[in-house]
């Protein structure tokens, strides 16, 4: 029996994003840790982002909004991952779309960025991309990530845990500036907010976290 373990980069467990991610009839085994989990406030403060640094968005177990730096969060989210194979995961999920590559599961892992991007590839080769990404921070980041030679980018910041009365706004906004396509570029984005985007923008719109979700189900066989 295969047994999914799921590692957000906050901490766990994360009913919001699992209730988002996979189909309620599903039947899965998962595991749950964080790479926040074993952090106090203070420790956790510590890891928030300077000038130069790449931030990342996650919440904490009592739904609070933390923004953390990426570089001094990958030993705890290995820590996280490790702890995750340990408890009998066979197979691991980041709960995050961010680049990963300095980690190094014991177990196969999938990394949301990846299905996301090829996704993307597959559907909208040419055009333009619209995202909405959770930190204003991450903006130079997600262009290079998203625009090629035939795709451009426009990209919009809103957080999934503090901006959803916004996200109406930001919808159309994107639509108006020209998007063909719209990408909830974080996980922390859910079901609710898809419709609403979808609604707001009368576009495609795709939900990372139920990307990755379906991928897993295919992967376990529910």
């Amino acid at each position: 029996m295969q047994c999914v373990g799921l590692i957000t980069i906050g901490q766990s467990p994360r009913e919001d994003i699992v209730a988002s991610m996979f189909d309620p009839s599903a039947s899965l085994p998962f595991i749950e840790h964080g790479a926040l989990d074993d952090l106090n406030h203070a420790q956790i403060e510590q890891l928030q982002p300077g000038a130069d640094e790449l931030p990342l968005v996650s919440r904490l177990r009592d739904g609070t909004e933390v923004v953390i730096a990426k570089e001094r969060l990958i030993p705890h989210l290995q820590r996280a991952i490790d702890r995750t194979a340990r408890d009998g995961a066979t197979f691991a999920v980041i709960l995050c779309t961010g680049e990963f590559a300095k980690i190094a599961p014991s177990i196969p892992a999938i990394y949301p960025d990846r299905v996301l991007a090829h996704t993307v590839e597959a559907v909208l080769p040419v055009g333009t991309i619209g995202v909405m990404l959770p930190h204003e921070g991450q903006m130079r980041m997600m262009k290079h990530k998203w625009s090629t030679a035939t795709r451009q980018f426009i990209g919009t910041a809103v957080s999934p845990y503090s901006g959803r009365d916004e996200l109406a706004g930001h919808a159309a906004n994107l639509r108006d500036a020209g998007a063909a396509m719209i990408v909830l570029d974080c996980m922390g984005f859910d079901g609710a907010m898809k419709r609403l985007v979808a609604e707001e923008s009368g576009l495609p719109t795709i939900l990372a976290n139920r990307l990755v979700g379906r991928v897993v189900e295919e992967l376990v066989g529910v």
